[in-house]
């Protein structure tokens, strides 16, 4: 069973952001309100340099855009979703730099971006970079905000 159509869209894109060239071979992890508790590999183990990315969908509005149609006038939605890339704390600048790149990348990527959610299109009208910190399991943790419109109708 699919989930939101928004959400389900930008999941997807993402993996399309992901696999364009050159790929970003990190996967990403669905933690959102899901079994998964993703951890890195311990230090010194192979694949410790290993990290990869969440989405989080911190909410929106919406608001009324056109009038007189009822059950047919669209609503504009404006909201942000945050990719994050996660790595193992104290990885090491190397690491760093890597995940800082790889988030850098996806902003350029996802900075033209139009992509459907069903028979709507979403389109990113901001991206934000929010900088670093670490996360409640104690990884690192560096997040991009991308702030899209939809017209929804109803």
């Amino acid at each position: 069973m699919a989930g939101d159509p928004l959400r389900d869209a930008f999941r997807t894109e993402l993996a399309v952001v992901l696999t364009e060239a050159p790929a970003i071979p990190w996967a990403v992890k669905d933690v959102q309100n899901t079994g998964e508790q993703p951890a890195p590999p311990a230090a010194g183990v192979a694949g410790s340099s290993a990290g990869w990315f969440e989405v989080e969908f911190p909410g929106g509005s919406e608001q009324q855009y056109t009038f007189g149609a009822p059950g047919l006038n669209w609503h504009r939605e404006r909201g942000q979703v945050t990719i994050r890339a996660v790595t193992r704390l104290r990885a090491g600048k190397t690491i760093r730099d890597l995940a800082e790149s790889y988030l850098a990348t996806v902003r350029t990527r996802f900075r033209p971006r139009r992509f459907s959610a069903g028979s709507q299109q979403i389109r990113i009208i901001a991206t934000m970079p929010m900088g670093g910190g670490v996360d409640e399991g104690g990884q690192w943790v560096e997040s991009l905000a991308l702030e899209y419109q939809i017209f929804n109708i109803g």
